[in-house]
Protein backbone atom coordinates (compact mmCIF):
# COMPACT_ATOMS: atom_id res chain seq x y z
CA UNK A 1 0.00 0.00 0.00
CA UNK A 2 1.40 3.66 -0.74
CA UNK A 3 -0.05 5.95 0.84
CA UNK A 4 0.52 8.77 3.84
CA UNK A 5 3.33 8.21 6.05
CA UNK A 6 1.55 7.56 9.10
CA UNK A 7 0.73 4.24 10.99
CA UNK A 8 -2.74 2.90 9.75
CA UNK A 9 -5.33 0.97 11.78
CA UNK A 10 -7.60 -1.24 9.43
CA UNK A 11 -10.71 0.23 9.48
CA UNK A 12 -11.85 1.10 5.73
CA UNK A 13 -10.65 3.75 4.32
CA UNK A 14 -11.65 4.96 0.87
CA UNK A 15 -8.70 3.94 -1.33
CA UNK A 16 -8.23 4.80 -5.19
CA UNK A 17 -6.18 3.58 -7.89
CA UNK A 18 -3.88 5.70 -10.17
CA UNK A 19 -2.17 4.61 -13.27
CA UNK A 20 0.85 6.13 -15.66
CA UNK A 21 1.25 4.70 -19.04
CA UNK A 22 4.75 4.36 -20.28
CA UNK A 23 6.61 4.67 -23.62
CA UNK A 24 8.36 1.73 -24.68
CA UNK A 25 11.99 1.61 -24.70
CA UNK A 26 13.20 3.72 -27.84
CA UNK A 27 9.59 4.90 -28.72
CA UNK A 28 8.59 8.75 -27.90
CA UNK A 29 4.85 7.25 -27.33
CA UNK A 30 3.89 7.80 -23.93
CA UNK A 31 -0.27 7.06 -24.91
CA UNK A 32 0.36 3.01 -23.35
CA UNK A 33 -2.27 2.18 -26.27
CA UNK A 34 -3.04 -0.87 -28.25
CA UNK A 35 -0.85 0.35 -31.10
CA UNK A 36 1.33 -3.00 -32.73
CA UNK A 37 5.12 -2.87 -31.16
CA UNK A 38 7.74 -3.56 -34.14
CA UNK A 39 9.95 -6.10 -33.95
CA UNK A 40 12.55 -4.04 -32.76
CA UNK A 41 10.41 -3.12 -29.45
CA UNK A 42 8.74 -6.40 -28.71
CA UNK A 43 13.08 -7.82 -28.47
CA UNK A 44 13.25 -8.09 -24.62
CA UNK A 45 15.58 -6.25 -22.81
CA UNK A 46 19.19 -8.20 -22.29
CA UNK A 47 20.12 -9.38 -19.00
CA UNK A 48 23.71 -7.28 -19.17
CA UNK A 49 21.71 -4.34 -20.54
CA UNK A 50 19.11 -4.37 -16.80
CA UNK A 51 22.31 -4.80 -15.08
CA UNK A 52 24.19 -1.39 -16.72
CA UNK A 53 21.09 -0.05 -15.77
CA UNK A 54 20.59 -0.85 -12.01
CA UNK A 55 24.42 0.24 -12.05
CA UNK A 56 23.29 3.58 -13.23
CA UNK A 57 20.79 3.86 -10.70
CA UNK A 58 22.71 2.61 -7.60
CA UNK A 59 25.19 5.33 -8.07
CA UNK A 60 22.44 8.21 -8.81
CA UNK A 61 23.05 11.07 -6.26
CA UNK A 62 19.94 13.38 -5.94
CA UNK A 63 20.55 16.56 -4.29
CA UNK A 64 18.28 19.18 -2.89
CA UNK A 65 18.92 22.67 -1.29
CA UNK A 66 18.41 23.41 2.28
CA UNK A 67 18.07 26.56 3.69
CA UNK A 68 21.76 25.99 5.75
CA UNK A 69 23.57 23.79 3.67
CA UNK A 70 23.30 21.01 0.79
CA UNK A 71 21.94 17.91 1.18
CA UNK A 72 22.81 14.74 -1.02
CA UNK A 73 20.82 11.41 -0.74
CA UNK A 74 21.67 8.53 -2.62
CA UNK A 75 19.10 6.15 -4.06
CA UNK A 76 20.16 2.93 -4.46
CA UNK A 77 18.61 -0.92 -4.52
CA UNK A 78 17.78 -2.40 -0.74
CA UNK A 79 20.75 -4.24 0.64
CA UNK A 80 21.00 -6.77 3.43
CA UNK A 81 22.67 -3.76 6.25
CA UNK A 82 20.06 -1.62 5.36
CA UNK A 83 18.19 -3.55 8.17
CA UNK A 84 20.33 -2.12 11.03
CA UNK A 85 20.19 1.26 9.32
CA UNK A 86 16.45 2.05 10.33
CA UNK A 87 14.61 -0.33 7.39
CA UNK A 88 12.06 -1.53 9.15
CA UNK A 89 11.37 1.37 11.56
CA UNK A 90 10.82 3.28 8.62
CA UNK A 91 8.36 1.17 7.49
CA UNK A 92 6.53 1.84 10.52
CA UNK A 93 5.59 4.71 9.91
CA UNK A 94 3.84 3.37 6.81
CA UNK A 95 1.55 1.10 7.91
CA UNK A 96 1.62 -2.22 10.00
CA UNK A 97 4.79 -3.45 10.32
CA UNK A 98 5.87 -5.98 13.70
CA UNK A 99 9.92 -6.19 14.07
CA UNK A 100 11.71 -8.63 12.04
CA UNK A 101 14.36 -10.60 12.92
CA UNK A 102 18.22 -10.46 11.29
CA UNK A 103 17.29 -14.14 10.20
CA UNK A 104 13.74 -13.93 8.65
CA UNK A 105 14.91 -10.75 7.03
CA UNK A 106 17.65 -12.10 5.47
CA UNK A 107 14.98 -15.41 4.48
CA UNK A 108 12.78 -12.15 2.90
CA UNK A 109 15.81 -10.45 1.18
CA UNK A 110 17.06 -13.64 -0.66
CA UNK A 111 14.04 -14.77 -1.75
CA UNK A 112 13.05 -11.70 -3.45
CA UNK A 113 16.55 -11.67 -4.88
CA UNK A 114 15.78 -14.39 -7.01
CA UNK A 115 12.70 -11.99 -9.20
CA UNK A 116 16.01 -10.22 -10.26
CA UNK A 117 14.72 -7.10 -11.99
CA UNK A 118 11.09 -8.01 -11.73
CA UNK A 119 10.99 -7.03 -8.06
CA UNK A 120 12.41 -4.10 -6.83
CA UNK A 121 12.51 -2.58 -3.34
CA UNK A 122 14.93 0.82 -3.61
CA UNK A 123 16.16 2.72 -0.79
CA UNK A 124 17.57 6.11 -0.29
CA UNK A 125 19.85 6.76 2.55
CA UNK A 126 21.09 10.23 4.17
CA UNK A 127 24.64 9.79 3.63
CA UNK A 128 25.54 11.91 6.70
CA UNK A 129 23.38 9.57 9.18
CA UNK A 130 23.49 6.66 7.45
CA UNK A 131 19.94 6.18 8.34
CA UNK A 132 17.12 4.83 5.72
CA UNK A 133 14.97 7.44 5.05
CA UNK A 134 12.64 6.66 2.15
CA UNK A 135 12.04 3.81 0.67
CA UNK A 136 9.60 2.15 -2.01
CA UNK A 137 9.29 -1.23 -4.58
CA UNK A 138 8.06 -1.65 -7.47
CA UNK A 139 7.27 -5.32 -9.05
CA UNK A 140 6.45 -6.77 -12.66
CA UNK A 141 2.84 -8.67 -13.55
CA UNK A 142 3.82 -10.64 -16.75
CA UNK A 143 0.43 -10.69 -18.82
CA UNK A 144 -1.37 -12.08 -21.46
CA UNK A 145 -3.06 -9.45 -23.20
CA UNK A 146 -1.38 -6.04 -24.73
CA UNK A 147 0.80 -8.86 -26.33
CA UNK A 148 1.74 -10.89 -23.43
CA UNK A 149 2.41 -7.43 -21.52
CA UNK A 150 3.60 -6.71 -18.14
CA UNK A 151 2.66 -3.68 -15.99
CA UNK A 152 4.41 -2.31 -12.93
CA UNK A 153 3.15 -1.92 -9.60
CA UNK A 154 4.61 0.46 -7.09
CA UNK A 155 3.92 -0.17 -3.54
CA UNK A 156 5.18 1.05 0.11
CA UNK A 157 6.44 4.12 -0.63
CA UNK A 158 7.30 6.35 2.56
CA UNK A 159 9.36 8.99 3.76
CA UNK A 160 10.75 9.69 6.98
CA UNK A 161 9.09 12.13 8.82
CA UNK A 162 12.44 13.80 9.37
CA UNK A 163 13.29 14.51 5.94
CA UNK A 164 9.81 15.46 4.41
CA UNK A 165 9.43 18.35 2.31
CA UNK A 166 12.32 17.52 0.00
CA UNK A 167 10.44 15.71 -2.32
CA UNK A 168 12.63 12.53 -1.79
CA UNK A 169 9.35 10.67 -2.41
CA UNK A 170 8.71 12.36 -6.04
CA UNK A 171 12.58 10.58 -6.53
CA UNK A 172 11.71 7.27 -5.20
CA UNK A 173 8.25 6.95 -7.78
CA UNK A 174 10.59 8.35 -10.26
CA UNK A 175 13.04 5.44 -9.71
CA UNK A 176 10.37 3.02 -9.38
CA UNK A 177 8.46 4.02 -12.46
CA UNK A 178 11.61 4.63 -14.50
CA UNK A 179 12.12 1.17 -14.01
CA UNK A 180 8.86 -0.51 -14.71
CA UNK A 181 9.34 1.40 -18.15
CA UNK A 182 12.98 0.34 -19.09
CA UNK A 183 11.80 -3.60 -18.36
CA UNK A 184 9.40 -3.31 -21.07
CA UNK A 185 6.33 -2.55 -18.99
CA UNK A 186 3.41 -0.68 -20.55
CA UNK A 187 1.61 1.14 -17.60
CA UNK A 188 2.81 1.21 -13.94
CA UNK A 189 0.27 1.29 -11.00
CA UNK A 190 -0.51 2.31 -7.61
CA UNK A 191 -2.74 2.19 -4.71
CA UNK A 192 -3.24 5.54 -2.41
CA UNK A 193 -5.49 7.16 -0.04
CA UNK A 194 -7.58 9.72 -1.20
CA UNK A 195 -5.36 12.83 0.76
CA UNK A 196 -2.11 11.74 -1.31
CA UNK A 197 -4.28 12.16 -4.36
CA UNK A 198 -2.01 15.48 -5.47
CA UNK A 199 1.12 14.29 -4.79
CA UNK A 200 0.67 11.13 -7.20
CA UNK A 201 -0.82 13.45 -9.70
CA UNK A 202 2.44 15.48 -9.45
CA UNK A 203 4.79 12.54 -10.78
CA UNK A 204 2.36 11.85 -13.60
CA UNK A 205 -0.19 9.72 -12.44
CA UNK A 206 -3.57 10.18 -13.10
CA UNK A 207 -6.49 8.75 -11.15
CA UNK A 208 -8.60 5.42 -12.79
CA UNK A 209 -10.56 2.97 -10.63
CA UNK A 210 -11.31 2.31 -7.12
CA UNK A 211 -9.04 -0.16 -4.53
CA UNK A 212 -11.16 -3.11 -3.25
CA UNK A 213 -9.42 -5.31 -0.57
CA UNK A 214 -9.96 -8.68 1.60
CA UNK A 215 -7.99 -9.23 4.76
CA UNK A 216 -7.10 -12.62 5.83
CA UNK A 217 -5.43 -11.42 8.61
Amino acid sequence: MVGPQLLRNRKVSRSVTFVAGLPRCGSGDSSGGNRQPSQQKKKAISSSSLLDLEAQKRHCLYTTANSAEEEIFRVRKLEIADKNKGFIELLQQLTVCDSVSDERFQERFQELAKYGDDHLVCVIEDDKSGKIVATGSVFIEKKFIRNCGKVGHIEDVVVDSSVRGKQLGKKIVEFLADHARLTGCYKVILDCSTDNIPFYERCGFKQKEVQMVKYFI
